[in-house]
Order: C-alpha cells, then sequence, then structure tokens
C-alpha cells in the first residue's frame, strides 16, 4: 500500500501545494486583467488576425447564419479551411454564441492555461508521489516562456495545452488494469485529438503527435513484468486491487507483451480522433492546397531556424534589445526560467541517486535534446527529415519546437524538486517504487558549500561572464541597456541561493522557489505578450487608419515591389471595410497581379494604401454586373489590361482557340440589361437579373470550387472569371441566380466529425458496461 511521508512532511507537503496554486493563479489574474477593466487583447496578431476574425465569427453565430465563408478579407476567402479560428471548436461555439466579443475572446485565450495545468498535475501525479513536486512541474508547464510569449496565438497555446491530457491517458491506456479506465481513457484520446484538430493550428497537432510517439516509445522500453500478490493474500482483496492503489501502476508496470498488445487500442483512438476533427481537417486540407504555400520554395520550411547562439537567453534573458536573436521574440524566445534552469543543474549532480525515475528523467533528457535540434532547423541536420515528409514538410518556423523543450524542462525540473524537497536529511523517498531508503548526499549541510554545489556555482559563473560581456558592448546594436543585462545573473544567483538554502533544510526555501518561478516566467511573458497592449474596443477600432471616402472594397497593403513581403493587419474589417487582400496563415492563391490598375478595378477596389497615404482607385468596377462579352484567356494576369473591363470578362477555359485571345459576344440588344442584389450574405448571394440576350453575370467575389450556382431553380456552373473571381452564364430573360458556399471538403467533414462522435460513444458505453476486474499486485 501506499507509504505515508510522515505528518510534518505530509504538512510541508500541503503547503508547498497551495503556494504552487497560490502562484498560478496569481499569474492567470494578472493575465486576465484585461479583461476584467473591460478591455480587448490586440498584441500582434490577436489584433491583427484573431480579433477581426472572431468579430465575424461572433456576429455571424448571433445572426444565426453560416460563418464559414468571410467576404471582409481577400474578396472573400475561406475562414474555416484557413482554420486559425477554430470555428467547429465547440468552446468557440459557445463562448462566441452567448458573451459579448471582448468577453469571449477573453475566456479563449485565458481557458488554457488552468486546462493546462491540470493536465500536467495529472500527468506528473502519475509518476511522482511528491504532489509539491507535480505542482511545480504544473506551473512550470503551464505559465512557461513558450506558452505566455505564445499567448498571442491563442490556438497554438490550446492545442499545447492538451499534450499533457493526451499523455495522461495513454498512460492509462498502457498501463492500466481495469478495462473500463481503459475504455475511457480511449474515448477520452479520441475527444482531445478531435478537440486539437478543430483549433485548427494543425502544426502544434503533428507537435503533440511527436511527443505522444515518444512517450509511448518510453512506456513500451521501460515496461517490466507484473508483480506478483503477496503470499496468504486472496486477488480479491480490497488492499490488493490495483486500480484501489492510486499509485500501483508507477509502482508495478504490466509486462512488456501486454502494454505492446494495447498498442491497437492506442492507435484505434487516434483515428477516432482524426475522424472527429474532420470538419476542421478537411476543409484545412482544402485550404492548403489552393493557398500560397503549395508554391513555397524549399527555404520555406527552413524560415525561422533558431540560431544556435540563441542558448545564450538561457542564462541572459534580456542580453539582447529583442530578447533574441532573429527579432522575432515570441516565436525564438527560449528562456526557460531561472528556476528550473537551477534544478536541472542540481539535478545533473543527483543524478546517480534518482532510484527508479532515472529512466523518467534521461527521456526527458533525450526529449529535451531532440527538440532543441529541430528547432535549430536550418542549423541542424536533424529537421531536414521533416521537410522530407507530405503536408508537415510545409511547416516553417522551426523554433516552435521550443515547446517540447519547455515541457521536457518541467519535467526535469519536478524531479529535481522531488529529490530536493526530501522527507528528511537522512532519507530519500524512491518516489517510484515507494520505499524508503539512505541516501549518501543526506548530509549536505555539513560539507562544503562549494564541492557539494560546484554545478550550480558553474551556471551562476558562465551568466556572470555573459552579463559583463553585454556591458562592455552594451554600445553595439543587438545588446539591451545594462539593467537590462544584469537581470539574468541576478535570477541565477537568487535561484543559486534558494535551491542550496532548500538541500540544506530551510523550509522557506521551497516557497521561494515557486514565487520566484512565478514571478520570472510571469514577467518575462507578461511584458511582452500583454503589457500595454489591451485598449478598449471603441478606441481601438477609431484609431485604424481608414480611407478618406466611401468604398466597398479596399486594398491595404503596400504593393511596392521592395514591399511586396510586408503584410497589414486585419484591423480595417473592424470599421467595417472589405478588403481584397488581407492577412492569413493560409493566404489564397491569386491568378492576377494586382499592382496593374485593372486588376484593382476588377476586384471592386476604391482605395489602395500606399507608403504612408491612401490614393483612390479610377473608376472600379460594381461588384455585381451583366456584360456582352466573354473572352478566353489562359493568362488572366496579362489579358486583364487588353480588355475592354466595363463591357468584358476573361472566362477559363471558354471559347478557346489556341493559346490567342477568342471574343465572343454572346448576344446584342438595344434593351438595357440590369442586376439587382436581392440579398448579399457571407457565403450566400441571390440577384436578380433582366436581360434580352445571353449575357455573363459577374462577381467580384473570390473563385472557390465550393461556388454553387442555381438559377431559376437548375443548377449552373460556376465559371472562373477574370483570373480570381466568378459568374455564370445566363440565357435571355428574367432571372434569379443564387450562389451558395458548400464545399465539399467542409460536407465531407461534418459527416467525418458525426461518425467520429458515433464511434466515441460506443467507446464510452462498452467502458461504463464493462467489468472491473481484479488484479493483484504486490502491497
Amino acid at each position: 500500500m501506499r507509504q505515508r511521508l510522515g505528518p510534518s512532511t505530509d504538512r510541508q507537503q500541503h503547503d508547498l501545494v497551495c503556494w504552487s496554486l497560490l502562484a498560478a493563479g496569481a499569474l492567470l489574474i494578472a493575465l486576465a486583467v484585461p479583461l476584467l477593466a473591460g478591455r480587448v487583447y490586440t498584441r500582434d496578431d490577436l489584433g491583427a488576425f484573431h480579433l477581426p476574425v472572431r468579430q465575424f465569427y461572433a456576429e455571424q453565430l448571433q445572426r444565426g447564419e453560416a460563418f464559414d465563408w468571410m467576404p471582409q478579407l481577400f474578396a472573400g476567402f475561406y475562414l474555416t479551411g484557413e482554420g486559425q479560428a477554430g470555428t467547429y471548436h465547440p468552446l468557440h461555439l459557445l463562448l462566441y454564441r452567448c458573451l459579448p466579443l471582448q468577453t469571449a475572446m477573453g475566456c479563449e485565450l485565458l481557458a488554457s492555461y488552468p486546462f493546462l495545468f491540470a493536465g500536467s498535475w495529472l500527468l506528473l501525479r502519475r509518476w511522482l508521489l511528491q504532489p509539491a513536486a507535480a505542482a511545480l512541474g504544473a506551473l512550470l508547464a503551464t505559465f512557461s516562456g513558450f506558452n505566455l510569449l505564445h499567448f498571442i496565438h491563442p490556438n497554438a497555446v490550446a492545442v499545447v495545452a492538451h499534450i499533457p491530457w493526451l499523455l495522461w491517458a495513454s498512460d492509462i491506456v498502457l498501463r492500466d488494469t481495469s478495462r473500463r479506465k481503459i475504455a475511457l481513457a480511449q474515448a477520452g484520446i479520441a475527444m482531445l485529438t478531435g478537440s486539437q484538430l478543430l483549433l485548427g493550428y494543425p502544426q502544434y497537432v503533428w507537435l503533440s503527435l511527436l511527443t505522444e510517439t515518444a512517450y509511448t516509445t518510453f512506456v513500451l522500453a521501460t515496461a517490466s513484468p507484473g508483480r506478483k500478490a503477496s503470499p496468504g493474500r486472496k486477488p480479491g482483496d480490497a488492499a490488493m486491487r490495483c486500480e484501489d492503489n492510486p499509485r500501483a501502476d508507477a509502482r508495478g508496470s504490466p509486462e512488456r507483451s501486454t502494454a505492446y498488445a494495447k498498442l491497437p487500442r492506442l492507435l484505434i483512438a487516434k483515428l477516432v480522433g482524426l475522424l472527429v476533427g474532420g470538419v476542421q481537417l478537411l476543409p484545412t486540407i482544402d485550404s492548403l492546397l489552393h493557398s500560397t504555400r503549395q508554391s513555397a520554395d524549399a527555404s520555406f520550411a527552413y524560415s525561422g531556424s533558431l540560431n544556435p547562439l540563441n542558448l545564450i537567453q538561457l542564462v541572459a534573458p534580456y542580453l539582447f534589445s529583442d530578447r533574441v536573436l532573429g527579432g522575432n521574440t515570441h516565436e525564438m524566445g527560449l528562456y526557460a526560467g531561472a528556476v528550473p534552469l537551477v534544478l536541472i543543474a542540481w539535478l545533473a549532480t543527483r543524478w546517480r541517486r534518482l532510484g527508479e525515475l532515472r529512466p523518467l528523467a534521461w527521456a526527458a533528457v533525450a526529449f529535451g535534446a531532440a527538440a532543441l535540434l529541430l528547432a535549430f532547423g536550418g542549423y541542424a541536420p536533424l529537421y531536414r527529415m521533416q521537410t522530407c515528409l507530405p503536408l508537415v514538410g510545409h511547416f516553417r518556423l522551426p523554433c516552435r519546437y521550443i515547446a517540447l523543450v519547455h515541457l521536457a524542462a518541467a519535467m526535469l525540473a519536478a524531479i529535481a524538486f522531488t529529490v530536493l524537497v526530501r522527507p528528511s536529511r537522512t532519507q530519500s523517498y524512491c518516489v517510484a517504487s515507494g520505499r524508503s531508503e539512505t541516501a549518501s548526499y543526506g548530509t549536505a549541510a555539513t560539507l562544503p558549500l562549494w564541492n557539494e554545489y560546484r554545478a550550480l556555482w558553474g551556471l551562476l559563473g558562465v551568466s556572470v561572464l555573459i552579463a559583463v560581456g553585454g556591458i562592455l558592448l552594451r554600445h553595439e546594436t543587438p545588446i539591451a541597456v545594462w539593467p537590462a543585462v544584469l537581470a539574468g545573473p541576478l535570477l541565477i544567483a537568487t535561484a543559486v541561493t534558494l535551491v542550496i538554502c532548500t538541500a540544506r533544510g530551510a523550509r522557506w526555501a521551497p516557497i521561494g522557489l515557486i514565487l520566484l518561478a512565478a514571478a520570472d516566467l510571469g514577467y518575462y511573458g507578461w511584458s511582452y505578450a500583454v503589457g500595454r497592449y489591451a485598449p478598449f474596443l471603441d478606441e481601438y477600432v477609431a484609431g485604424t487608419i481608414s480611407p478618406p471616402g466611401g468604398a466597398d472594397r479596399v486594398w491595404a497593403t503596400p504593393i511596392d515591389a521592395e514591399q511586396q513581403g510586408q503584410r497589414a493587419g486585419n484591423q480595417l474589417t473592424l470599421a467595417g471595410w472589405r478588403r481584397a487582400d488581407g492577412y492569413a496563415g493560409l493566404e489564397p492563391r491569386r491568378r492576377l497581379d494586382y499592382a496593374a490598375p485593372a486588376a484593382l478595378r476588377a476586384a471592386n477596389v476604391g482605395w489602395l494604401r500606399g507608403d504612408d497615404h491612401w490614393q483612390e482607385v479610377a473608376n472600379p468596377l460594381p461588384r455585381v454586373r451583366l456584360v456582352a462579352q466573354a473572352v478566353a484567356s489562359d493568362d488572366p494576369a496579362r489579358d486583364i489590361e487588353r480588355i475592354d473591363l466595363d463591357n468584358a470578362a476573361l472566362v477559363d477555359n471558354a471559347h478557346r482557340v489556341g493559346r490567342s485571345i477568342t471574343a465572343s459576344f454572346l448576344g446584342r440588344s438595344n434593351t438595357p440589361s440590369y442586376e439587382t442584389v436581392a440579398s448579399d450574405r457571407p457565403g450566400h448571394l441571390t440577384v436578380q437579373t433582366a436581360c434580352d440576350a445571353p449575357r455573363l453575370l459577374v462577381v467580384a467575389e473570390s473563385y472557390h470550387s465550393g461556388w454553387r450556382a442555381i438559377v431559376d431553380g437548375r443548377p449552373e456552373p460556376v465559371l472562373r472569371v477574370n483570373g480570381d473571381f466568378m459568374g455564370c452564364l445566363l440565357e435571355p430573360g428574367e432571372h434569379c441566380a443564387e450562389f451558395e458556399f458548400r464545399p465539399q471538403s467542409l460536407q465531407f467533414g461534418r459527416l467525418d466529425s458525426l461518425l467520429g462522435l458515433l464511434f466515441v460513444s460506443l467507446m464510452v458505453i462498452g467502458g461504463l458496461r464493462s467489468g472491473r476486474p481484479t488484479v493483484a499486485c504486490e502491497e
């Protein structure tokens, strides 16, 4: 049975857990201050993408209308396929349907952190008997530098928050003996995987899959024959039932053959999870295949590689003026905190005394090292293997593997804290086995400080040397001011002092470590990702630089050749403007060159953003119009300058003769035609027309194969018009032409999700109806 640590030790563990919870709560409140004050989060992508997109999403939900097609960006684009709005995630559907925009978005941003803390706690408690160590590890994993810097990428943090839960559920499937628990854990894995996919950030789902694979490999590699029942005990005795022992899975792993036999359960659960997330996964693949990323060269995958010199951040987080080398602070912020770093250094000096926790520690080291090498991207050969894979080979920013580095660091720090806060100075508690063993390092208080803590002093020395070099070079461009340079050694020195005091028996020192870890990481992330970037929504919208006149659409990105890589944020849509361009992760591929005035006219663009001013576009064409002349073209970017756009339009593969342009007069009439927009909603357009001769109905809405046209109740082909837009042919007479966005990827995705939910229901029902077999284990 589980051994108790003793009354005094139990009380100390309880106090340390409370301090960790208080620290986590304080950090969460600090992040929530803008929300509580009625403000909105606008730092970087929060204001440039997530807030404008979520405003549209919330409005559509509250109207009870479709939200898959967003007309305000790229002259209309597949919002669900782009993914980062997570439009079909149940939490998003609930929040944005029921709450005001600011409140819903704030709750979405904050919800990931308590969810991640709870999952990390459960996972670490499955391995560590000391609750204080599990609580500190959960604190470090939840508020790591990566997770707080990426507060501006809510979907990324949300996907990462699922990882500890998935590992915990996988551990139950592989090592538990109760059929009921295993079946419910399978259902949990399926739902968690589906939830990750529904959040619409496939790159982080890939990181999660790698982590789950590594963890499964570790569990299989370390599985050992199960323990036998003690003599004189019946297998059915309550004391002998493994499920009644909270730590039975850590004390007695199943036989390796049994663990391997359970692998299909994991694979089935993951496949069902793919089905659950189908309503997001299939549209994302659809958008990827029609995005500019398909034409990216090989160097695209290596963009955002972490320069190895950024390892300096570990001991000098504020040495550089941007905190990182590379200029992209939130992506390349490697700093894991002073407390985890010092705890890991201290753990290295106690490595041989870890007992049965040593395999777990080795696994965390290997996993963290591999993740770091992958984060180096083009600077190390390991990342090249990923670039050879389909789909995932298109991911950029290898530095995002830092998320896994910080997860491994939190695990190692928790193991170190387990050994550091031991029951007594003369005994260490063998966490995995539940046995007490005499430890030779229990007389730390009698040893010289230098000999006992050489690794810590060495770490501090490196930090001081780097700070001295930074002060000497403080006038150079990448180096920050001297107070920021000195922050590194001060933090390391404080952490070293607290670790030494804890090792030598000071009961207040572990509390100091917890508070220092929270304050250090909290300021590091909060000052960058939240800080001054939380205005009131009205103020933020009023500060948007809008065109001076009215227009249906604008082009807000500078189109000068020297600035083609720049993308303006989508804040203009908050003020009611529509854009023919936009900012998104999966930008739709275009055929026209929008540096040409004719392309801007065809796109219904009224204003063009220059370097520092707006300029009016002459004679923009109406968004909906009838033309009498269709011109076949295989190069619309070239041919759009050669036709009379007022009376003609380019049509793909229509009336083609060789490679030349052939004009086709659809019909001549002295009676003017007319068109009237009867209904214009996102993803649905109804036009009333009348003409005495055949005409081409041109709609300046982005072409997508998911559009369907119904004219007077009969389906008609949707043509690609003017390279990037759509239209259909009309016969003489009065017509009602209806365009509706119904992509097959979304329809099949919905069916997949329903099928996946059906399988999950069967898993749950099967788990609840399963018996609970008794498995004997050693007391």
